[in-house]
C-alpha cells in the first residue's frame, strides 16, 4: 500500500498517454518488455481471474480455515500494476512485521543513496520540463563568473622564482637581499670552440679563430630607441672592464700565440702567467680550456675545446607578471647572428640567456597542432560512441556532444574568472588544465547518456530523464566531489604554481559537474525532442526515417549493444569463473610488486636539458659543456650583511669565511675570487684596516682592486665619503660540476653548513647565495611535496568516497584500487625513464584525478545492482563498463597523438596519462569487479523513484 501510494505520486503515471509518438525499432523491442500487447495482456488478466476464483475458497495464509482472508471484490485494497489492478483483502491480525535485517551502516547508506538519487531525480525531472530556463540560467551564471577574467582580470605570473620556489625558503629571503643591493643576475652567453673535424685546440689557427670570434662579439651593435647600442654599452662591467673571459686575454698580441709551444707554455704557466693581462686577474684554466690531456707532471699537453664566456646587462621590466628584457633579447639576437654565421676552421656550439625561452617556446608552439588534433579526436570519438546508429541520422548526437564540450568550456571560463575574483594568479601551467577538464567532462557525458539509454523508453521523457540523472548524477557526484576535495587538499603545497593549479582544477571540476547536470542535460532534453520528431542531427530542418543505415547497426533482439554484451557477457562472463578470479588476483599482485619496486628506485632529478627539443643548438652546447668542461658548475657567491669588515673581528670573520668557501668540497677552489684575500695580499697584512684604504684600492684605475669594485656596496659612495661604512661585500666562485639534482642540493646545504661553522658567524651575517639555488630549493622540496600532495590527495579521496559510498567493503575495495593505480603509475614511470620533478608531480596529480573515475563508477554500479555477486559483476560491467571504457579511450586517443611530441612537457603528459589509462582501466574493469564479487557489499535498497 505504501509503495502504491508512493508510485501514484510519481510524475505522469499514465504511460499510455506518455508513450512517444514514434518508437525506434530498438525502443519498440524494449517497449514490449514493459508494455505487453493487448492480446498478451488479456490472456494474463484471464489467468489472474481464474486463479483468484480457484483460490478464493481455500486461501488461508495462516492455515486456519475459519479465517476470513479470501480474495473478494467487495472488500479490497488496490495494488498498482502496470496495466491491471488486483484487489486483495487481508486481516491485520494475520500480518507480521518483517524485521529489518540491515545493519546500521547499510541503513545509513540506503538513506544517503535515497537522498542523493531523489535529489537528482527531481533535478532531472525539472530540467526536462524547463530546459530553456536551465540552459539560460547556467549561461548567465557562467557569464557572471567569466567577467572576472577581464575585471579585475587575470594576473599572469611567469617568473620561475615566483612559480616553483617555495615562498618560505632561505634562498627566497637571501634573493631579496642580494637583489636589493646587487641587482638582478646578469644575462650570460657562452661559445665553445672546437677544431673542425676534431683535434687539439692548442693550435695557432684555432686561437686565431677565437680572436675572430671575440672581435665579432665586441663589434656587435644595434639600433635601440633612436640610439646605437654597442658591446661597451651592453656588457656587464667588473670595474672598468667588460665581463668576458677567453684564453686570448693571456696574450699581448697575435704574435705571442703564433706557435703551439708559446700557447702551451702560457697555458701551463700558472696564475702568474695565464692571466688577463688587462686586469691582472688569473684566468681559470678549467673554465677556458676543456678536454685537457695531462702528462705525468700534471701539465696540459693537448685540449679539445676552448670556451668564451661573457655577461651582459639586464634592462628588465615586468609586464603582466612576465619579466621582459626586450633590449637584452634584441642584442643577444645580434650575437646569435654572429655565432650562426660560423668561423672557418672551427665548430661552434653556443648559448645565450634567451636560448632557453626560444627553443622551449618553439617546441611548445610546434605541438599546438598536435594538441588541437587531440581535442578533435576526443570530440569525434565521443560523438561516434554517444550516437544511436540503429536510428540512422535521427540517432546521431553530434549536437549533444558539442553542447557537452561547450559546458566544459563554460566551466573553464567560470573557473578562470572565479579564481581571478579571489586573487589567484594565472601561470603557464594552467595551459594543461583544459585537457584534464575535457577528459573529466567527456567521461560525465558518457555516464549520463549511457544511463539514459538503459531507462525504459516507454516512460514519459521527464520521468526518463529524472531516472537517468538519479543514477548518473549520483555516480558523477562521487567522482567530482572526490576530485574537487582532493585538489583542494593538494593546494596545501609550498610550490605557488602547483598550489594555484590545484585551486583552478578544483573549481573547474566543480563547475563541470554543475553545468553537466544543468546545461548539458537541458540540451540533451531538446535533442531527445528532436529525435522524437524524427528530425536529423545538427541540420534539424528535415525529417528522416528512424532506421539503421546498414545491417551492422541494426538493433539486436536482446536489446543490448555489442559493447554492452562484450563487457557484460564477454568480459563479465569470463571474470565470474573461479580460476579466472584467482588468476586476476595473482596477476595484479605481481603488477603491484613491480610498482613497489619501481617506487623504491624512483629518483628525484630535474634537468633543464629535458625541456630542450632534439635537434636544437642548445642541446649541442649542453653535450659539449658536459663533455669538455665537467669541473666547473654553477656560479656561487658569499655575501656579508651588516658586518663591520674593517674591524679586527670583521676582517677575521671575512677571511675565515673566504677560507671556508674555498675549502668546501662542493666548491671549485681555483674559481674563488676573494676580495679580502686579495686586499690582504695588496697591503701585506691581515687584521683591521681603514675604509679609505679599501675604497682607494677598489677605485684607483690600474689597481689590482679594480675588478672587486662591484663586490663592495658602500653606504655612501658619493663625494668620496667611504667612512660612513659598508652595507655588503661579495666573494665569487663556482660549484664543482654536478649532474644530479640530489648532488646540487647537497652542494647548497654543504656550503651553508661550512659558513655556519665559521667562528663569529652565529647570526648568519655571512651567507652564500646563487640564482641557481632557487632551483635547488625546488629540487630539495620535491620529495616532501610529492609525498605530501599524493598522500593528502589520497586521504581526501578516501574521505569523500567513504561519505558517498558508506559501505565499508565498497569503500575499502575502491580505495585499494586507487592506491594500487597510483603506486603502479609511479613505479612504472621509473622503468620508463621518468624521474620526479615539478612536471611529473603535476601529471601525477592529474592522473590521480582521472583514475578515480575508472574505479568509483564501477564500484557504485555494483552497489546499485541486486542479485548474486556474479550477476552483479556482469550487470555492473554491462551498464557502466561501456561508459567508463569510452571515457578512457577518448582520452587515450588524444594521448597517442601527444606521443609524437618533441616537448618534454607533452612527452611526460603522454607517458603519465598512458600509464593512468592502462592501470586505471585494468583495475577498474577487471580487478575491482572481481574483488567486489569475492567480498560483496550489500546493494543499496532501491528508492521508490527508481522502482
Amino acid at each position: 500500500r505504501a509503495l502504491s501510494s508512493r508510485h501514484s505520486q510519481l510524475p505522469s503515471p499514465n504511460r499510455d498517454r506518455c508513450m512517444p509518438a514514434v518508437l525506434t525499432p530498438r525502443s519498440e523491442s524494449r517497449a514490449r518488455q514493459y508494455a505487453p500487447s493487448t492480446a498478451d495482456e488479456a490472456k494474463r488478466q484471464s489467468n489472474i481471474e481464474e486463479e483468484a476464483a480457484a483460490d478464493s475458497a481455500t486461501f488461508h495464509p495462516r492455515g486456519d480455515a475459519t479465517t476470513n482472508n479470501k480474495i473478494t471484490p467487495e472488500s479490497s485494497a488496490s495494488v498498482m500494476s502496470t496495466s491491471s489492478t488486483v484487489s486483495v483483502t487481508m486481516d491485520k491480525a494475520s500480518i507480521k512485521a518483517v524485521p529489518d535485517e540491515r545493519s546500521y551502516f547499510e541503513r545509513f547508506a540506503d538513506n544517503v543513496n535515497h537522498a542523493l538519487t531523489g535529489g537528482f531525480f527531481r533535478l532531472g525531472y525539472s530540467v526536462a520540463k524547463n530546459p530553456y530556463k536551465y540552459a539560460l540560467g547556467s549561461f548567465l551564471i557562467c557569464l557572471m563568473l567569466t567577467v572576472g577574467i577581464f575585471a579585475p582580470g587575470l594576473t599572469n605570473e611567469n617568473r620561475s622564482d615566483k612559480l616553483w620556489v617555495p615562498s618560505d625558503t632561505q634562498a627566497q629571503d637571501d634573493n631579496k637581499y642580494v637583489s636589493q643591493f646587487y641587482g638582478a643576475e646578469a644575462r650570460f652567453g657562452e661559445v665553445i670552440v672546437k677544431k673542425a673535424g676534431g683535434g687539439d685546440v692548442l693550435d695557432p689557427a684555432v686561437f686565431a679563430a677565437v680572436k675572430t670570434l671575440v672581435d665579432g662579439i665586441e663589434a656587435a651593435s644595434m639600433q635601440w630607441e633612436g640610439a646605437t647600442i654597442g658591446w661597451q654599452d651592453q656588457c656587464l662591467k667588473i670595474g672598468a672592464a667588460c665581463a668576458i673571459s677567453h684564453p686570448i686575454q693571456a696574450f699581448a698580441s697575435a704574435a705571442d700565440y703564433d706557435t703551439r709551444d708559446e700557447i702551451v707554455a702560457v697555458v701551463n704557466g700558472g696564475a702568474g702567467t695565464y692571466k688577463n693581462l688587462a686586469t691582472g686577474q688569473p684566468l681559470n684554466l678549467d673554465g677556458t680550456i676543456g678536454g685537457q690531456v695531462l702528462d705525468a707532471n700534471g701539465e696540459v699537453t693537448s685540449a679539445s675545446a676552448v670556451r668564451v664566456g661573457f655577461l651582459t646587462k639586464i634592462h628588465q621590466t615586468i609586464v603582466d607578471g612576465d619579466e621582459v628584457d626586450e633590449r637584452g633579447d634584441e642584442f643577444e639576437r645580434k650575437l646569435l647572428d654572429v655565432f650562426e654565421a660560423g668561423i672557418p676552421g672551427v665548430e661552434l656550439t653556443f648559448i645565450v640567456s634567451r636560448s632557453f625561452g626560444d627553443e622551449f617556446g618553439a617546441a611548445i608552439q610546434s605541438d599546438l597542432g598536435l594538441l588541437q588534433a587531440a581535442f578533435m579526436l576526443i570530440l569525434a570519438y565521443a560523438a561516434l560512441m554517444l550516437s544511436r546508429w540503429d536510428e540512422g541520422c535521427v540517432g546521431s548526437r553530434v549536437a549533444v556532444t558539442f553542447s557537452g564540450v561547450v559546458s566544459v568550456g563554460m566551466a573553464i571560463a567560470a573557473s578562470y574568472g572565479f579564481c581571478s575574483y579571489i586573487g589567484l594568479f594565472f601561470s603557464p601551467l594552467m595551459n594543461v588544465l583544459p585537457f584534464l577538464l575535457l577528459g573529466i567532462g567527456v567521461d560525465d557525458m558518457f555516464v549520463i547518456v549511457n544511463q539514459y539509454d538503459h531507462i525504459d523508453p516507454t516512460l514519459d521523457p521527464a520521468t526518463r530523464i529524472g531516472k537517468a540523472l538519479a543514477s548518473a548524477g549520483a555516480s558523477i557526484l562521487v567522482t567530482s566531489a572526490t576530485d574537487v576535495f582532493a585538489f583542494l587538499v593538494g593546494s596545501n603545497t609550498t610550490l605557488p604554481a602547483l598550489r594555484n593549479f590545484c585551486f583552478y582544477a578544483s573549481f573547474g571540476i566543480l563547475f563541470i559537474f554543475a553545468f553537466m547536470v544543468t546545461w548539458f542535460v537541458a540540451f540533451f532534453v531538446l535533442d531527445e525532442r528532436r529525435r522524437a520528431r524524427s528530425q536529423g542531427d545538427v541540420i534539424c530542418c528535415f525529417v528522416t526515417k528512424n532506421q539503421a543505415c546498414c545491417a551492422c547497426c541494426a538493433p539486436r533482439e536482446d536489446k543490448r549493444t555489442r559493447m554492452e554484451r562484450a563487457f557484460g557477457e564477454g568480459l563479465g562472463g569470463q571474470l565470474v569463473k573461479p580460476w579466472v578470479k584467482g588468476a586476476v588476483c595473482v596477476g595484479f599482485a605481481a603488477i603491484a610488486v613491480g610498482g613497489f619496486i619501481g617506487c623504491s628506485q624512483l629518483e628525484i632529478d630535474a634537468d633543464v636539458n629535458d625541456f630542450i627539443p632534439a635537434g636544437s643548438y642548445v642541446k649541442d652546447w649542453f653535450a659539449d659543456t658536459n663533455a669538455y668542461f665537467a669541473k666547473l658548475g654553477d656560479s656561487i657567491a658569499v655575501y656579508s650583511r651588516d658586518v663591520d669588515v674593517h674591524t679586527a673581528d670583521g676582517a677575521a670573520l671575512m677571511l675565515a669565511a673566504s677560507l671556508a668557501f674555498k675549502a668546501d668540497p662542493y666548491v671549485a677552489e681555483a674559481s674563488v675570487s676573494s676580495w679580502i684575500e686579495s686586499f690582504n695580499a695588496h697591503r701585506g697584512s691581515t687584521g683591521a684596516f681603514t675604509l679609505a684604504d679599501l675604497h682607494a684600492w677598489t677605485t684607483t684605475v690600474g689597481s689590482s682592486g679594480m675588478p672587486f669594485k662591484g663586490d663592495i656596496v658602500w653606504k655612501n659612495e658619493t663625494n668620496n665619503v667611504p667612512n660612513e661604512g659598508i652595507i655588503s661585500t661579495r666573494m665569487r666562485g663556482n660549484h664543482v660540476k654536478s649532474f644530479k639534482s640530489d648532488d646540487k642540493v647537497k652542494s647548497m646545504d654543504s656550503l651553508r653548513d661550512s659558513l655556519e661553522a665559521v667562528p663569529g658567524n652565529g647570526a648568519g651575517n655571512v651567507f652564500a647565495f646563487s640564482d641557481s639555488w632557487l632551483s635547488y630549493e625546488q629540487y630539495k622540496s620535491i620529495a616532501s611535496e610529492a609525498t605530501r600532495n599524493i598522500a593528502s590527495t589520497m586521504a581526501g579521496m578516501v574521505v569523500i568516497i567513504a561519505i558517498l559510498l558508506i559501505s565499508p567493503k565498497a569503500v575499502l575495495i575502491v580505495c585499494l584500487c586507487l592506491c594500487l593505480i597510483i603506486i603502479n603509475i609511479m613505479g612504472y614511470m621509473h622503468f620508463w625513464g621518468q624521474t620526479l620533478d615539478s612536471v611529473t608531480i603535476i601529471m601525477l596529480i592529474i592522473a590521480l584525478g582521472l583514475s578515480v573515475d575508472y574505479s568509483a563508477h564501477i564500484g557504485r554500479a555494483f552497489m546499485e545492482h541486486r542479485g548474486t555477486p556474479d550477476e552483479r559483476l556482469k550487470n555492473s560491467l554491462a551498464d557502466m563498463g561501456v561508459a567508463v571504457f569510452n571515457g578512457a579511450i577518448s582520452t587515450f586517443l588524444a594521448v597517442i597523438v601527444l606521443s609524437s611530441s618533441e616537448s618534454y612537457v607533452f612527452v611526460t603528459f603522454f607517458r603519465q596519462l598512458f600509464l593512468c589509462i592502462v592501470f586505471g582501466l585494468g583495475h577498474g574493469l577487471v580487478l575491482l569487479p572481481v574483488l567486489m564479487s569475492l567480498f560483496p557489499p550489500k546493494p543499496f535498497d532501491p528508492p521508490a523513484h527508481m522502482q
